[in-house]
């Protein structure tokens, strides 16, 4: 996926038709975009931090993300930006059309920007420690269990983490979490199709768009959002955003 260098001299705008992916590299993170984090997050997003044990630091980068990101279509400070959560947990912007997701993993962090709703990034990578098909016959669908049991180990991870960021995507546009259930929703991954049928209980729209990508060769992304017919995804290099006073 080629990244746009956007133009920031205006402010951030989004068609109703598009969904904006930002990816940052967390490897590149300054000590100055460091600092810059600590300056616009929140006093609670502060004492968060500092209560990890391990992984502050992709935290407060993930933070820097969101909120120099989101600041640019709101016309706000990142400091100003403001989120409420649903009653599911949700974190969502109040008074505003804007739609988002984050995740980050490993070396990347990923955010989601539309004016869908329901909309769900995952970015996860790869863990040779695992074991896979274990985890897969605890949580998987059946289907889904016996077409890995197929595949030879690498094949196997593959398949595995691709239905693993599909399912992640899609609970988190929902809102409800994988705790709702990741045998509730069966993928069938094709070479160029995405087939996903999910059960009623979850009470979800029926019609779903996704998309899958690797941004490396052990790292995978996948996008989730409601509608009838793919939008355009368009990519962002987080850092391409100059640096806010």
């Amino acid at each position: 996926m080629p990244l746009t260098q956007p133009d920031f001299s205006t402010p951030c705008l989004l068609h109703p038709s598009e969904v904006h992916l930002w990816l940052l590299d967390m490897r590149y993170f300054s000590r100055e975009q460091h600092a810059e984090a600590l300056a616009i997050m929140s006093a609670a997003e502060i004492t968060r931090a500092e209560k990890f044990k391990r992984g502050e630091d992709e935290f407060i980068a993930s933070r820097w993300l969101l909120r120099s990101v989101l600041a640019r279509y709101l016309s706000v400070s990142p400091a100003a930006v403001e989120f409420l959560r649903t009653d599911k947990g949700k974190p969502y912007l109040p008074q505003s059309d804007i739609h988002f997701s984050l995740s980050h993993s490993g070396d990347w962090a990923v955010l989601a920007v539309g004016k869908i709703e329901l909309i769900g990034v995952d970015v996860e990578a790869f863990k040779k420690t695992r074991n896979l098909l274990g985890i897969a016959e605890s949580y998987y669908h059946p289907h889904e269990v016996a077409y890995l049991q197929t595949l030879g180990s690498a094949a196997q991870a593959d398949y595995f983490y691709r239905l693993w960021t599909l399912k992640e995507a899609f609970f988190k546009a929902l809102g409800t979490g994988i705790s709702a259930g990741l045998d509730k929703i069966h993928f069938v991954l094709d070479a160029d199709a995405i087939t996903a049928t999910h059960e009623p209980s979850l009470n979800a729209p029926h019609k779903w768009q996704f998309h899958q990508w690797g941004l490396s060769a052990n790292d995978y992304c996948a996008l989730a959002y409601t509608g009838t017919a793919p939008v355009a995804v368009k990519w962002f290099n987080a850092f391409s955003a100059p640096a806010f006073p």
